[in-house]
């Protein structure tokens, strides 16, 4: 998108989403664009959910990388060689990760949901899989009750902390569908 319609037109068109439940999400486009920035350092690679006839972004996600660091983790030897594939003394995991993920809060009546959005993001990670493999993916959410049972309704599984790590953020991953 960048290329094709360049950098003015995109920010224009970014500057659009809204997503009142979490202004990191909104932010992340529509500032100075952090998603431009990303995608010009290749950290990260947006993408877009647009209407095909409006043509308003409905939702978007981010993809990258993560080197997933278990020392403050409390996972089963069984469940990190799960998780890695080689190792139960694995002390961290190459995973992709889904740097942003949100629904345009600012349009009524916004087809796009949570399921959507991930079956976009599965499409991408397995592309890449084939590429270069690959085995989970991950997200980092806030540490609310309500927002982690979300994604586990939707497959994702809850990464327990020690007791003394301090973080505001969870983890959570799912393995990629073969």
């Amino acid at each position: 998108m960048l290329r094709e319609f360049g950098e003015d037109e995109t920010l224009k068109l970014l500057s659009s989403f809204r997503c009142c439940r979490n202004p990191d999400v909104e932010d992340f486009l529509t500032q100075p664009s952090k998603a431009i920035r990303f995608e010009k350092t290749a950290n990260a690679r947006t993408y877009l959910v647009i209407d095909d006839a409006t043509a308003k972004i409905l939702g978007y996600f981010s993809v990258s990388f993560k080197e997933l660091l278990l020392e403050d983790t409390v996972l089963s030897k069984s469940r990190i060689k799960q998780l890695d594939g080689i190792s139960k003394n694995a002390e961290r995991i190459r995973a992709f990760l889904i740097g942003q993920i949100g629904k345009n809060t600012g349009l009524e009546k916004n087809p796009v949901n949570l399921l959507k959005l991930l079956d976009e993001v599965y499409s991408v990670v397995s592309a890449a899989k084939a590429l270069v493999g690959g085995r989970i993916i991950i997200l980092e959410c806030e540490d609310s009750p309500k927002l982690i049972e979300l994604y586990e309704r939707q497959g994702f599984t809850l990464i327990d902390l020690a007791d003394d790590a301090e973080s505001t953020l969870r983890t959570m991953y799912t393995h990629i569908s073969e």
